[in-house]
């Protein structure tokens, strides 16, 4: 065993010690005792400079044997490592690069440099690490305050992940819109024609992009695919809507198709239930569009087409069985709370005390929440008439109140919205765990998580239009709703069809004449609907501050030191629509509560729905609506500008 150096040391110094107390306490003192001592010191001196030199050559030693693996590590990142590095001067210009990326960059220019490093400056800054340099790419990492960056070549890595991803399954389904509706009264033939029809557009579109398909019934069809394919049918925009909408209409058919295609590494079972939610969202919709997910937890939907109104899907058997569940939902729950969004307007308000009137025929107690404080100029004159009926007057409760009343297993009823964000109170709204949906708006991606009901139909004028059909078929003698509860029916009705002039069917005078009968003042609705002197002028000025985005499309804008109601908005929307040739109106004010709203509106030729959308609002094909916080009038103009642009570039027109 090899000892220590300093432990031989330490020993003889031990032993120097003893002889030095043994001559100064054994020996008596004399000149040789004396002697022994000095010379045991100088001893001990001599010892501590041999100490030090071995310390300092061992100093020396480590710090050599450290400057030597340094130099050895620094050889090896920079000469063998598979890690390239770039440094920079004040100029951009490169100053350094290890052999590891010199190759790949000997031939740039002083200009191709700087661009370089520009480049890399502002994706770092946009927080993104990939870079390309010819067909190679890089993930990279910068120091901006060195000025060095170090590149990892992951070509291989993105390719086989690409390639994983190209082989992802893709499952979807595929429905025809109104086909009862088109087969009907029709004889055998023209169905059996109507039939190929529909087969050979939608299998030549399919055997196009390589899809196995099956048709599992007269409007159903299943397909399987990979994920290329579908970025195949996403790169020509599901040229399948437009295709078979425009050959329908040249033989005179209603006919379009909805698809729901999901993806992902998840199983097939859960890839197909995502499928059929999607083709559900779709529907909802309107149809006549795609809605593509990936089927992994937290993905967002994408919307393809819905470049047509929504046609009337819905019928008496679908709107009795409604009333028929909601009738249930009722017995198995609590007491009944109903809700409109924010700022209600009269859809709002109306259909509100028509599901109250509902709730009382199944002797539920029943309370609508509305927050006083934020009203709309019709609003406040219903307001005002309600109070004036105790019985009306009594439902009404504030969201604070709500709060303390509610107990669990009471019921939510959500009236002409379906976006929890745009609750009066969301706080409220998340106490819930029993929720039921009627609306009218299609559907969006934000989304109750779960609804014990949910009747949205997009065809229809209204909510007030929905709930009133459900009326219907629970009135009797013994239950009749008020005259006021119909008056406010038929004002929610009026209000969103503008005077039954958009978006009404058959469907919707039906209803109209029957709210009559039940006793609807059609001059108080003309009432509540009217315009005081005041907005009328707030109207023009902001029509007079309207710009032409193209010949037939509008936007006018407000300004962030004037605030105006929500109702102003829709109302001059309205107007500029009103204009010979214009086909669509955008209206961005500043609202009373210090929110950026713009209201939409469209002749029907322009989806107004998808432009909203894509400013995190929703509506219809023809009235749509957002609002945008922490915005300016001119940032939110200009980035609806962006989005009208986007929609008229992709040809998302009719």
């Amino acid at each position: 065993m090899k000892r220590n150096p300093r432990m031989k040391w330490s020993f003889f110094l031990f032993c120097i010690l003893l002889i030095q107390l043994a001559a100064i306490f054994v020996l008596p003192f004399s000149i040789l005792s004396a002697a022994i001592v000095i010379l045991i010191d100088l001893l001990l001196w001599f010892y501590m400079i041999a100490l030090r030199k071995q310390t300092e050559i061992t100093n020396q030693q480590k710090i050599r044997d450290a400057s030597r693996y340094a130099e050895e590590a620094l050889e090896y990142v920079s000469d063998d490592m598979p890690v390239g590095i770039i440094t920079w001067d004040d100029d951009n210009t490169f100053i350094w690069s290890n052999p590891a990326i010199t190759e790949k960059i000997q031939h740039l220019t002083k200009e191709d440099q700087q661009d370089m490093v520009n480049e890399l400056l502002q994706r770092a800054e946009k927080g993104k690490s990939i870079y390309k340099i010819d067909n190679i790419l890089y993930h990279f990492d910068l120091n901006q305050e060195r000025r060095v960056v170090y590149l990892i070549d992951i070509t291989k890595e993105y390719a086989l992940e690409n390639k994983e991803k190209q082989q992802q399954a893709v499952v979807g389904i595929l429905s025809v819109d109104n086909y009862d509706d088109v087969i009907d009264r029709r004889d055998d033939k023209e169905v059996s024609n109507l039939n190929s029809f529909i087969t050979t557009i939608i299998s030549d579109w399919m055997d196009s992009y390589r899809i196995f398909y099956k048709r599992v019934n007269e409007e159903r069809f299943f397909l399987f695919a990979r994920y290329d394919d579908l970025e195949k049918m996403i790169e020509n925009n599901f040229d399948l809507l437009e295709h078979i909408r425009v050959s329908a209409e040249k033989q005179d058919m209603l006919i379009t198709v909805s698809m729901g295609i999901s993806y992902g590494t998840e199983s097939l079972e859960v890839i197909g239930d995502e499928a059929q939610n999607n083709l559900d969202i779709a529907l909802v919709r309107g149809g006549d569009q795609v809605v593509v997910k990936n089927a992994g937890e937290g993905q967002k939907p994408v919307f393809y087409g819905g470049n047509s109104a929504s046609a009337a899907k819905r019928t008496r058997v679908r709107s009795r069985a409604m009333s028929t569940a909601l009738k249930n939902v009722f017995n198995q729950t609590g007491n009944v709370f109903v809700m409109g969004h924010r700022f209600p307007d009269m859809d709002a308000i109306g259909s509100a005390f028509g599901v109250a009137c509902l709730a009382r025929y199944h002797d539920k107690k029943v309370r609508i929440v509305i927050n006083e404080d934020e009203t709309i100029p019709d609003v406040e004159r219903c307001l005002t008439e309600i109070h004036k009926n105790g019985e009306l007057e009594d439902l009404l409760i504030s969201p604070d109140a709500a709060k303390r009343q509610r107990k669990a297993g009471d019921l939510l009823v959500m009236v002409d919205y379906h976006r929890p964000s745009l609750s009066i109170d969301q706080d409220l709204y998340e106490q819930f765990e029993n929720i039921v949906i009627i609306d009218h708006h299609r559907r969006g991606e934000e989304f109750p998580e779960k609804s014990l009901l949910t009747y949205i139909e997009s065809s229809a004028s209204s909510a007030s239009e929905l709930v009133t059909e459900l009326i219907q078929f629970e009135s009797n003698e013994r239950q009749r709703m008020s005259k006021m509860a119909a008056t406010l029916l038929l004002a929610g009705i009026t209000v969103d069809t503008k005077n039954f002039v958009v978006r009404t069917t058959a469907r919707t005078f039906d209803v109209a004449s029957y709210l009559k009968t039940c006793g609807a003042d059609a001059s108080l609705v003309q009432y509540l609907l009217s315009t005081d002197i005041q907005s009328y002028l707030e109207i023009s000025k902001l029509v007079g501050e309207s710009d032409y985005v193209r010949e037939d499309i509008v936007v006018a804008t407000g300004t962030d030191d004037h605030e105006y109601d929500s109702v102003t908005a829709a109302k001059t929307a309205d107007t500029l629509l009103s204009m010979v040739d214009i086909n669509a109106a955008f209206v961005i004010i500043k609202r009373t509560d210090g929110v950026i709203a713009i209201s939409a509106r469209s002749s029907g030729t322009i989806n107004v729905q998808t432009v909203m959308e894509a400013l995190g609002g929703g509506g219809h094909f023809t009235n749509a609506a957002t609002q945008l916080s922490n915005s300016t009038i001119a940032e939110a103009k200009e980035q609806l500008l962006d989005a009208i642009n986007k929609q008229l570039t992709e040809g998302t027109e009719e």
